[in-house]
């Protein structure tokens, strides 16, 4: 049983319950039938949808202290971005900036730091760079080990629940981590063969149930923001069509699933591998990138 007060003046609920008025309550808990609501059984399956490969020691470990946030609630990203801005500034003025010190602060969630721009190996030859440049998948591996222990699943359950805090608290530092792990995952080429069932299927099953469930507006400027949405599934679309994988099968309907919500909630056309490619081929031309051996 866990009790919590609800505080008038910072309309909060703290944990101020005493143990006695803790064990009264759960020998009593069939008193409080009379004033509850029935569950709503039939949004069960779409809460696990949305939920099942979030952990409590994840909650723990991600959320601040008692599990509380709201729109305000830190992450690492706004050190990142405050980092930003002091470069900016050193540029702009051709003087130097000190580092702003972070305040030290319960209210934060402690998100592990996904920076998708530095994907490349350390002291990588050019072709390593040309390569993991645009395919994620060597630090997805090092990710994986690094924060993860190697469980893609922990991956997806931390996708499920920057969500809800995209959705429950309009957060903006979930919005970010959920795109970062979104850009990770779906921007890998090498990664496809093994992790498909892993991390892929999951992944793609979560982000088709997390578009049924946002209010159309909110898809709508995810799609819309930076064309970032709309960039990660072109790209994943067009690297599944060109990859070698053995059994494309799965991922390829968990795709057209994705691609039918698209159309159906947000009027959104997912183009085909062959439709990418093509109108790849057209515009790029003479001027297509060239690999360095």
């Amino acid at each position: 049983v866990v009790a919590r007060r609800w505080c008038k003046d910072t309309e909060q609920l703290v944990d101020s319950v005493s143990k006695e008025d803790v064990e009264r309550i759960r020998l009593g808990l069939r008193d409080l039938d009379s004033g509850l609501g029935a569950y709503p059984l039939d949004l069960m399956e779409r809460w696990r949808a949305l939920t099942c490969f979030i952990t409590s020691d994840m909650l723990e470990r991600i959320l601040p202290a008692g599990g509380e946030f709201s729109s305000a609630t830190g992450s690492v990203y706004e050190d990142e971005e405050m980092e930003a801005a002091r470069r900016m500034l050193e540029q702009q003025t051709g003087t130097s900036v000190p580092t702003a010190e972070m305040a030290e602060s319960l209210d934060r969630f402690s998100f592990p730091h996904i920076d998708v721009r530095h994907s490349v190996p350390p002291n990588a030859d050019p072709s390593l760079v040309c390569r993991y440049g645009v395919d994620k998948s060597w630090l997805l591996q090092t990710t994986l080990a690094k924060y993860w222990n190697g469980d893609a699943r922990s991956l997806v359950g931390e996708f499920q629940l920057a969500f809800l805090i995209i959705l429950v608290g309009q957060n903006f530092a979930g919005l970010e981590h959920w795109k970062r792990l979104l850009h990770l995952a779906l921007g890998c080429i090498e990664a496809l063969e093994d992790g498909a069932f892993m991390l892929f299927v999951p992944m793609l099953k979560t982000l088709n149930n997390q578009l049924n469930e946002c209010p159309k507006e909110f898809g709508t400027s995810v799609l819309d923001q930076d064309n970032f949405l709309a960039q990660i599934l072109t790209t994943f679309v067009l690297n599944l069509y060109e990859s070698e994988i053995r059994d494309k099968r799965a991922l390829e309907d968990e795709v057209q699933r994705v691609r039918d919500t698209l159309a159906e909630r947000f009027q959104w056309v997912l183009p085909s591998g062959s439709q990418i490619q093509d109108e790849a081929g057209v515009e790029e031309g003479e001027y297509a990138p060239q690999i360095v051996d």
